[in-house]
């Protein structure tokens, strides 16, 4: 059975509750290019951009070691999400690399912009407004990027499932789920990817097992609805599922073994890595140090991820810093053309454009290869 979605009216605004994270301020330096007050935003959290930020030594073990002066007049450089911080546990290293003055050592003043949908993203990013999109590549960022939207993948931080299949308590083994039903936001979306994707990892077949399919347009509908009854089971990821098992859901815990996922790819246009391409290098220094940093240093990790998740439960955090902060977090953020190939394969089921796509040419490691060869990376852990 499928809940109709809400009226158009309630969808547009729900849409138009997004969040600007201003993480990090800027002054002087080059010019900051064309003003991101085009891009639709609504209130502030997370630091406040006045606030300093200490230059660290990423390789330092404490967040209170000294480290070089970061470079002055540091470049407005904005990265978009189709994520808010408070709950993608994807950007980890990114807050990291914010809190720690990382990414102001290669001269950055990083601003996080979180945008309604992921065309409005790579629109963003093709007018000039936002240097790159971090997201998920799923059927709408794909469909955005076959349409027209001149892209390319630099990288991304982990390449494994991160999602949890939370199902209700009386649904404690896979055969429970015979005849349920699981809620997601929409047939041929990301998410309805996701939740077939958990259901394939614990043995159920998505389209021979359920009965069939309710409908949330966001994640906090979908999780009023698995309250409710309306569905027995959907996806989340971390923190938040450790907080739901906790409420008496069945969590089935870590599905991450498998075949690649392509998560949180580094996307930007190719006109931008012609145009910015010193800053885009200095941006993919201030990411890899910020990996390092964030694996060598558990208790930073764990306080900025509290921080802009606004979870003060150790627990919570703990289990989200193991998986984005460690265990699926690539020392070196490569994206796997595997798994980018599946998410194309996917998308172009419903959104035949698609398929013109091919993960071999959309990737572009060369600037993470280039750090490589250098030393740099290995300077890091040494």
């Amino acid at each position: 059975m499928v809940v109709p979605r809400p009226a158009p009216c309630a969808r547009r605004t729900a849409l138009l509750l997004v969040l600007l994270l201003v993480a990090s301020g800027c002054s002087g330096g080059a010019a900051p290019g064309p003003p991101a007050a085009s891009v639709p935003v609504a209130a502030t959290a997370g630091p406040a951009a006045s606030e300093p930020v200490a230059a660290v030594d990423p390789r330092s073990p404490g967040p209170t070691a000294p480290g070089p002066t970061p470079t002055p007049g540091a470049l407005r450089f904005r990265i978009a999400s189709t994520q808010a911080a408070v709950i993608a546990g994807q950007l980890l290293p990114y807050l990291v690399g914010i809190e720690a003055g990382l990414f102001r050592q290669e001269g950055l003043g990083i601003e996080l912009v979180t945008l309604q949908s992921d065309q409005i993203a790579l629109t963003a990013a093709a007018n000039g407004e936002v240097d790159v999109v971090v997201g998920t590549p799923g059927p709408s960022l794909l469909a955005a990027i076959a349409s027209g939207v001149d892209a390319m993948v630099l990288g991304g931080t982990h390449n494994a499932f991160d999602q949890h299949l939370i199902a209700a308590s009386d649904v404690k083994a896979p055969a429970d789920m015979v005849g349920r039903s699981v809620i997601i936001s929409e047939k041929r979306t990301l998410n309805d990817f996701q939740t077939r994707e958990a259901l394939v990892h614990i043995g159920v077949d998505p389209d021979g097992d359920l009965a069939g399919t309710w409908v949330g347009a966001n994640q906090a509908e979908r999780i009023d609805n698995l309250r409710k009854g309306n569905g027995q089971a959907t996806v989340v990821n971390p923190p938040l599922s450790v907080l739901l098992a906790r409420e008496g859901f069945t969590d089935f815990g870590d599905l991450s073994e498998g075949p690649p996922w392509p998560g949180a790819a580094i996307v930007v246009t190719r006109r931008t890595y012609a145009q910015r391409n010193e800053y885009l290098q200095r941006f993919m220094r201030g990411l890899v140090a910020s990996i390092q940093r964030t694996k060598a240093d558990p208790a930073l990790a764990q306080q900025a991820l509290a921080s802009y998740t606004k979870i003060d439960d150790p627990e919570a955090v703990e289990e989200a810093y193991g998986v984005y902060g460690q265990r699926l977090l690539e020392r070196v953020p490569y994206m796997s053309r595997d798994g980018l190939q599946r998410a194309i394969d996917y998308a172009a089921q419903g959104r035949p454009q698609v398929r013109r796509l091919q993960a071999a040419t959309l990737i572009d490691h060369s600037m993470l290869q280039r750090l490589e060869s250098s030393g740099y990376v290995d300077s890091l852990y040494h």
